[in-house]
Parts: C-alpha cells; sequence; structure tokens
C-alpha cells in the first residue's frame, strides 16, 4: 500500500475490526454516509480534474463514480426505510473506508500532472473497500448482512476496474504522446 499512512491503516484496521460488531441499523447507516462521502469525494476530484487534465475521460470516469455512489447510498437507503420503516439512519463513529486516504493528497497528485500515482491510490482504495465488504461477508452470520455485503464488494471491483481501464487509457496516451 505505498502512498498509505501509518494513520491510515490504523484506521482500517479499527473498521475491519469494528465493522461485523455493527448491527444491521448501524451497517447500513454505516455504508449510507460513506456512500455519500464517497460521492462528494469523486464529485470534488471531477470539477477538479475538469480543469487540470487534457484527457476528457477522466472527468466522465469521476463523474460516473461520483453518480453511481450516490445511487448505492439511494439503494441503501431504501433497503434501510424497509427495515427501519420509522426511524433515521443512526450515527456510527468510524472513519469511512473509501475516503480514509486523504482526499488533499489526491487533489495535489491531480494537480502536479501525477495522474498514474493518482490512479494507483484510487485503485487501491477501491480494492481495500472491496476486500472490507468480503470480509465482512465472510465474518457476519447475518444473511442479509451477507448479501449486502457481496454486493457491495462487488460494486467497489466494478469501480477499481473503471478507475485500471481510465489508468491504462491515460498510458496508453502518454505513451503515443511520448513516440
Amino acid at each position: 500500500m505505498s502512498g498509505v499512512s501509518s494513520t491510515v491503516r490504523e484506521n482500517i484496521k479499527k473498521l475491519l475490526q469494528a465493522l461485523p460488531r455493527l448491527s444491521m441499523q448501524e451497517i447500513l447507516s454505516y455504508w449510507i454516509n460513506a456512500e455519500i462521502e464517497e460521492a462528494e469525494m469523486y464529485d470534488r476530484l471531477y470539477e477538479l480534474s475538469k480543469e487540470l487534465t487534457w484527457i476528457e475521460e477522466i472527468p466522465k470516469v469521476f463523474r460516473k463514480l461520483s453518480e453511481e455512489s450516490l445511487e448505492h447510498a439511494e439503494k441503501l437507503l431504501q433497503l434501510y426505510k424497509k427495515l427501519f420503516p420509522d426511524e433515521n439512519t443512526v450515527s456510527v463513529n468510524l472513519p469511512p473506508l473509501e475516503v480514509v486516504l486523504a482526499e488533499n493528497k489526491l487533489r495535489r497528485f491531480l494537480e502536479r500532472g501525477r495522474l498514474e500515482e493518482l490512479f494507483d491510490i484510487l485503485m487501491e482504495n477501491e480494492k481495500m473497500a472491496a476486500e472490507a465488504y468480503e470480509y465482512l461477508q465472510n465474518a457476519s452470520k447475518n444473511p442479509e448482512v451477507k448479501e449486502i455485503a457481496k454486493w457491495l464488494a462487488n460494486i467497489e471491483w466494478e469501480h477499481y476496474n473503471h478507475i485500471k481501464g481510465l489508468k491504462e487509457k491515460y498510458l496508453s496516451l502518454k505513451d503515443h504522446a511520448t513516440q
């Protein structure tokens, strides 16, 4: 995990230990908020990338990831309202897994044109999220939690693959530009 500080590693460890012990209401509340925060992060990267990059695909992918994260939050909220009809989401004192990596660092990479490193960190971020959800799927005894964790893991792998494809396109364009 290059570029991942010991504080981030500690937050991830804390998160992985805590998630299996949360109630269904806490897990759904956590995931809803985490997806919203991820959408906001990708939206800020979208806005910044529109100004700073010459590859038009980069802002489009950030926008798509932002929109997908909001859709995931909406689906999770629908499930939450179905299971807990008259209750608001609860506060869960855990860092959002996918925004645990410093957004300022991602912003600096984008501003300095260090796109390959930006993609690597975003891919690592999505991979950690997918693996965390897979861990939760395996660790939980609740069938609903297992199913939601499996669904979220698949989504995070899709995000990983979007970013990986963008990185490959960027490297291809970069190679053609230097030839």
